[in-house]
Formats: C-alpha cells, sequence, structure tokens
C-alpha cells in the first residue's frame, strides 16, 4: 500500500486504569461519526493510559492520555483518544508523523519503588492528573491488541497496537483536580487497574487497502466534518454535557 509505515516498536512499562462510565454523557465528547459503544447497557469503558518508554522507535518517552468511551466506526471498534499527552512533543512530528493526534508537552514525575508506582502530570504549570499504582505479586505473561481512534480536523484516524508484558492486577489511587480539563469527564466507578511491566509494543498501520495513508502519517485517514470536543490538553475548557452535574 503506497505510503503505509512499517510497525514501529516501543518497550517499556505501563498503567491502564479503566473505568465504567454512562455511555449517554460520554457521547457528549465523542464526535460524529464515532459512535459510543456499550459495554453493559449504558454503560461504555473508560479510563486513563500511561506509559514509560524506554527505548524502541522513540528513544526514552513519558507519555499519558485519557479515552472517555469505547466507540465504534463503520465495523470497527476501539477505544476513542481525544490527545495525548508527551514529554517531546517535537520528537513525535517529522518523518514519523503525529498520528493525526493532538499532542500536548508535559511534565512527568514518575516515580518507581518498592510499594508501586507514583506518576503527576502537570501541562503549562497546571497539574492534570496524580495516579498511584500498588501491583499485586502474582503477574501474568499476556499477549492482546487494542484498537484506537482519534479525530482531528476533518478526519478520523485509526490504528491499533500489539501489547506483550508480564501484567500486575493492582490497586490504584487517582486524584483529577477540580481545575483540571480531566475533571470534565468525572471518572469515578473504577472497574480495574493494571500495571504492565517489560512491555514490548507494536504500533500498527491500518489494516485496509483501501485506506490511502498519506506521507508522514501511518495510520488510516477517513473524512469527516466538524471538529471535536477536546477536553484534554491544559488550555482546554472544562466542558460539561448539558444538564450534567459538576463533578
Amino acid at each position: 500500500m503506497a505510503g503505509l509505515q512499517p510497525r514501529w516498536r516501543l518497550d517499556g512499562s505501563c498503567m491502564m486504569v479503566f473505568y465504567l462510565a454512562s455511555s449517554r454523557r460520554m457521547a457528549a465528547f465523542v464526535p460524529a461519526p464515532l459512535a459510543v459503544q456499550d459495554l453493559l447497557p449504558g454503560v461504555t469503558l473508560a479510563g486513563i493510559y500511561a506509559a514509560a518508554y524506554g527505548g524502541g522507535e522513540f528513544g526514552a518517552l513519558r507519555e499519558f492520555s485519557v479515552f472517555p468511551a469505547l466507540v465504534r466506526y463503520r465495523r470497527r471498534r476501539g477505544l476513542y483518544v481525544p490527545c495525548s499527552m508527551v514529554e517531546r512533543r517535537e520528537t513525535l512530528f517529522g518523518e514519523k508523523g503525529a498520528w493525526g493526534l493532538k499532542k500536548e508537552a508535559a511534565r512527568f514525575h514518575w516515580n518507581d519503588g518498592p510499594g508501586g508506582t507514583v506518576l503527576r502530570v502537570e501541562c503549562n504549570g497546571q497539574e492534570i492528573v496524580e495516579v498511584r499504582v500498588s501491583p499485586r505479586r502474582v503477574s501474568v505473561p499476556m499477549r492482546c491488541s487494542f484498537a484506537f481512534f482519534h479525530v482531528r480536523g476533518s478526519g478520523v484516524v485509526s490504528y491499533h497496537a500489539d501489547y506483550a508484558a508480564r501484567v500486575h492486577l493492582a490497586a490504584s489511587r487517582v486524584r483529577i483536580p477540580e481545575r483540571s480539563p480531566l475533571a470534565a469527564y468525572a471518572l469515578r466507578h473504577k472497574f480495574l487497574t493494571t500495571l504492565w511491566r517489560s512491555t514490548k509494543i507494536a504500533l500498527h498501520p491500518p489494516e485496509s487497502e483501501k485506506v490511502v495513508i498519506p506521507r508522514g502519517v501511518s495510520e488510516g485517514i477517513f473524512q469527516v466534518p466538524g471538529e471535536p470536543l477536546e477536553p484534554c490538553g491544559a488550555d482546554s475548557r472544562v466542558l460539561a454535557p448539558p444538564g450534567a452535574a459538576a463533578p
């Protein structure tokens, strides 16, 4: 396929905290033509993702992102990611592309200790989130794939990533300040916390042969109208769906 980029490889550790959220509420944050997909009747899957990459295509790099909902697009399903925060935004542009995803440059305070991992993310002098994860001793080797969608400008971008890691079930405490742009999502009903060690990640280009891949963007672009709501970066306003109580 013309313009197709090879798989990109990363390694390091990552944490994923999953929440159960109201599908109706999260629909306010998901732009068309994506549609919220129920995990249970009236309930979708939301959460946060953070990673400390130690090697691979980008070298040492830390990343944080939030996904407000499980979504579907045509016959495909995945997690909707409105934007991502990284330490060194400039390294994600150029020849490797920016994935069409909004990138915010942020400061990461990531501390691994015998009791677990503590992460604080700040953007433009504003605290975005603090996460404390305490893994259990038992871990299992796991291989799985996640599909992701995001919308930038007039395009929907889709990709998937393969993970191979030792996965710990964990306890977590997540603190989102009231003035953080993430507060708009009102993530309250925690479902599952996992800590991924010795992680190997392969980022894949799209599988569809009908997708046209512009140079510098490694994923499929589907044209759609309008701009999405993006309560992710520190410069965004804290938005709440109409009629919803403030978190």
